[in-house]
């Protein structure tokens, strides 16, 4: 197979349970699309309703986080979806690629797929398989949820995946493990497994079978990300940690609520962290150590949290460090001239000192003041205090004639 309808069929992207999709060729336009192939040519089967509802549902989404559905198209019994085209992959694929995320592109990922989220949800359908294999990246590292289908929409009848099995075992929720009613806190749930392998690098939960897999989100109590991965700050935990609450309602409200709630525990650690290095570099100016302090300076600069008042908190501490930085010179380089001034009247005792270096160093006694240069220091100071003394007289005089 080639080509279906007005689309050539390249390279496999991927393949699913009853699914392949293909990256095609418009042969008319030459623009690129995605187009996804119904493996199984059952007619009655549950896999072709789910797969033509997935492209009545997903057309029907009008958002930027979320793939668009170009097309629902059949050739002879084969069905297929044609959708936008993105040329990083998948979120997996773009990970192993880019490699580890920084906080900033993790947050802005989970921030779009939140978003495609809670669109869904708001029109009371429930995605029922977020994981990072449905998660397309593009060029401008925006993220894009995809593959509805085992999409959950009121007044449809309830149809399960091929096998009996609804979503992916890894990121499943608990009630979804145990075939029960589900909500938008079911997608939370998902998503919250997506930023904790994203975030720690693992997933909450692995065994050798999903059967165990999906005891184990029923069952247990994930490991806090924070002793999985040291690098994490234990803020993050509380939010990861209610996302992966066994009971709905014990989420977050929304998606975004999540995202958002993620962003202020890594700024508040951000804050504490700072507040930890600010005392560092003060101990370490107070022990002589500018050096020391000043190497805090970048990761400080990094951290300190927006506002006037920790501006001019960094403005002090790098005044305060470049005098301490210059002091610490002006030491070094005294030390130098004593070691070097030691070294030369070794070898030349009777040296001369014409400008009186030696003895500012500490090297030589002070030479006692010429006899004249006293007399003359002695009579200035006696006639620097005894001019305000006969004034005073006078004065005293004055007051006690009047009396």
């Amino acid at each position: 197979m080639s080509q279906l309808g007005k689309y050539e069929l390249h390279e496999k992207l991927g393949e699913g349970g009853f699914a392949t999709v293909y990256r095609a060729t418009h042969l008319t336009l030459g623009s690129e699309a995605a187009v996804k192939v119904l493996t199984l040519t059952d007619t009655e089967s549950s896999a072709r309703q789910r797969f033509i509802r997935e492209a009545q549902v997903a057309a029907g989404f009008e958002h930027p986080n979320i793939a668009r559905v170009l097309a629902l198209g059949e050739q002879g019994e084969q069905v297929y979806i044609v959708m936008e085209y993105f040329p990083e992959g998948d979120l997996t694929r773009w990970v192993k690629n880019h490699g580890r995320l920084t906080r900033a592109e993790t947050l802005r990922i989970l921030g779009d797929i939140a978003a495609a989220l809670d669109y869904a949800h708001a029109r009371q359908a429930w995605h029922r398989d977020v994981k990072p294999g449905n998660i397309l990246m593009d060029v401008n590292e925006s993220a894009h949820l995809t593959d509805f289908g085992l999409v959950s929409v009121p007044n449809e009848p309830h149809l399960t995946q091929i096998g009996g099995v609804v979503g992916s075992p890894a990121y499943m929720s608990p009630e979804q493990a145990e075939g029960r009613e589900l909500n938008g806190a079911a997608d939370q749930y998902s998503l919250t497994v997506v930023a904790y392998e994203l975030i720690t690098g693992k997933l909450p939960f692995t065994a050798e079978s999903s059967t165990s897999v999906a005891l184990m989100h029923l069952t247990q109590t994930p490991t806090l990300p924070s002793q999985v991965n040291p690098d994490v700050p234990t803020e993050v935990d509380a939010v990861l940690m209610r996302g992966l609450a066994k009971k709905p309602t014990e989420r977050y409200a929304t998606c975004t609520d999540l995202v958002r709630s993620l962003e202020t525990a890594f700024q508040e650690s951000d804050a504490r962290r700072f507040r930890a290095l600010i005392s560092e570099a003060r101990e370490h100016l107070k022990a002589g150590r500018a050096d020391e302090a000043h190497s805090l300076m970048a990761e400080l600069t990094r951290l300190a949290p927006a506002g006037p008042q920790n501006s001019a908190l960094l403005q002090a501490m790098e005044v305060e460090i470049e005098r301490a930085r210059q002091y610490a010179v002006l030491v070094k380089n005294w030390e130098t001239a004593r070691q070097q001034g030691t070294e030369a009247l070794e070898r030349f005792p009777n040296l001369p000192d014409p400008e009186g270096i030696f003895p500012i160093l500490g090297l030589r006694p002070k030479p006692p003041l010429p006899f004249k240069r006293v007399l003359r220091e002695v009579g200035i100071g006696l006639l620097v205090g005894l001019i305000p003394a006969l004034g005073l007289l006078i004065l005293f005089w004055l007051w006690i004639d009047k009396v």
